[in-house]
């Protein structure tokens, strides 16, 4: 799959920032965005921030 130009730099940049090689990049760029969106679990356990209250608090 092709990006735009601006799309394709920084994601040569994100790899080379990260060690990775592009495949791997894309993949931790768009698991970041479906676990910062709601789309899949981060795998952490706990309690989610937005369900933390008084009387969840340790």
């Amino acid at each position: 799959m092709r990006f735009s130009d601006d799309l394709e730099t920084a994601l040569s940049d994100f790899a080379r920032d990260h060690g990775v090689d592009r495949d791997e990049a894309i993949q931790r760029i768009i698991r970041a965005a479906l676990i910062n969106t709601g789309y899949l679990a981060s795998g952490e356990e706990g309690i989610p921030p937005e369900k933390l209250n008084a009387s969840n608090d340790d």
